[in-house]
């Protein structure tokens, strides 16, 4: 149950933490290119400690998973300049669908009725949480639409490919596959860092640092969680749990109150909680 709860406090960090760095004016996409770089030298410590060698598909998964980490990034951050994007940004939380589907369909797990009961309210709740910010006047653009599509496919592809790791059943080179993917998502944001202006301030160096703990210990939480629940949980419950918890953080120190679709939305997370650890 511990994994299960720290993987949503991680998440929600991480969404509180770049709202944070938008309000101050920091350079988001530097921060999280150094965010990948602190996260590449966790791992390579932990990896020189216990060196253990590398499976091919390994490696060409933890490339993969670093690409889609930088594609993620990429479309993620426009959404936070702008108001309409960002509740459909919001409800990109439903990305869970791709691995809770894949985890009934491809690897046939079988939850039992109360704990797929539990994961059904999470994915009702995702949109009461994200709705309740309010939509803006503005029109619904053939870019707004890119952004929410890109931003299901390519979370959704990070939540699939820490559940085939997990399914590969090589877990004594987690340490290795999460070097290998951090070290991918560093060199791809050093390669653009031309584009987006970079720059190597004492903050974004510190809170690429601070982020990186989230970053790099998120990913873990996922792969410890899904030994003992099922995928079809595990993912619409970090998710919509992450959401309540940003939501509910807005609440106390931003005074953004909820309204009745937030409160229902974090009393359904709440309800989901107590049905999956029956």
């Amino acid at each position: 149950m511990l994994y299960l709860l720290l993987t949503p406090i991680l998440y929600a960090s991480q969404s509180i933490a770049a709202r944070h760095l938008q309000r101050v004016n920091l350079n988001l996409y530097a921060v999280g290119g150094f965010t990948y770089f602190f996260s590449a030298l966790i791992y390579g410590a932990l990896v020189a400690r216990h060196p253990i060698p590398l499976e091919p598909a390994v490696v060409f998964g933890g490339v993969l998973l670093g690409l889609l980490f930088v594609g993620t990034y990429l479309v993620f951050v426009p959404t936070l300049a702008d108001r309409g994007v960002s509740v459909m940004a919001a409800m990109c939380q439903l990305s869970a669908l791709v691995p809770m589907l894949a985890s009934l369909v491809i690897w046939r797990e079988q939850p039992s009725l109360v704990r797929l009961t539990g994961a059904v309210l999470c994915l009702v709740a995702m949109p009461l949480l994200a709705l309740d910010k309010g939509v803006t006047d503005t029109q619904l653009t053939r870019r707004k639409v890119l952004l929410f599509v890109g931003m299901v496919v390519l979370n959704g592809g990070v939540l699939l490919m820490l559940k085939w790791f997990d399914e590969l059943g090589a877990q004594e080179q987690f340490g290795g596959y999460m070097l290998v993917t951090f070290v991918v998502a560093t060199a791809a944001m050093a390669v653009l860092w031309p584009f987006y202006r970079g720059v190597a301030s004492a903050g974004v160096v510190g809170w690429g640092a601070a982020l990186s703990l989230c970053y790099a210990g998120a990913s873990p939480m996922i792969v410890l969680a899904l030994q003992t629940y099922e995928g079809a949980i595990v993912f619409p419950f970090a998710e919509a749990t992450a959401l309540a918890l940003t939501v509910a953080f807005a609440a106390f120190v931003w005074r953004e109150i909820p309204g009745r679709p937030g409160l229902l939305g974090i009393a359904l997370v709440t309800l989901a909680a107590v049905l999956i650890n029956l």
